[in-house]
């Protein structure tokens, strides 16, 4: 078997482009996280002990993303919640790509599912936003090179 070799792994090379705008300021760590809604595959044993599975239709997803309280990106999915909220018009597509691996994750339409906590100290600290999706197809979580 051939050697890989050291793989890397550049957090600056993580893209988050929202309806056209890249989301930049990330937080210091647990920068992006994609959670599936639906079950995927579900299994069925019965009580003979045959098998079968069933696939839920459920495509959608939800992404936290976390920003630090200074990223301008804080105002612009402010500005699309707000819009979203006053005239359900903030559907916009979501590409997150690494470019140092083979990742790439991409919804024709995601929206801010709610306003973050947010608070101020005397220190930077970090906003979460979530968004939600509609059908996501072929999402690809990759390795690095």
């Amino acid at each position: 078997m051939a050697e890989k070799g050291v793989l890397t792994y550049d957090p600056k090379k993580v893209l988050v482009i929202l309806g056209g705008q890249q989301l930049t300021g990330f937080s210091e760590d647990d920068i992006i996280t994609i959670r599936p809604l639906g079950d995927g595959m579900t299994i069925y044993v019965g009580a003979d002990g045959e098998v079968g599975r069933s696939v839920d239709p459920n495509q959608c997803f939800e992404i936290e993303i976390s920003l630090a309280t200074t990223s301008h990106s804080n105002d612009y999915l402010s500005s699309l919640y707000n819009q979203d909220r006053a005239n359900g018009n903030a559907l916009k597509p979501l590409m997150i790509k690494d470019l140092s691996g083979s990742t790439l994750f991409f919804a024709d339409q995601a929206w801010p599912q709610n306003f973050p906590e947010a608070g101020r100290g005397r220190q930077i600290d970090s906003v979460s936003w979530t968004l939600n999706t509609g059908t996501v197809n072929n999402p690809i979580i990759g390795g690095n090179d």
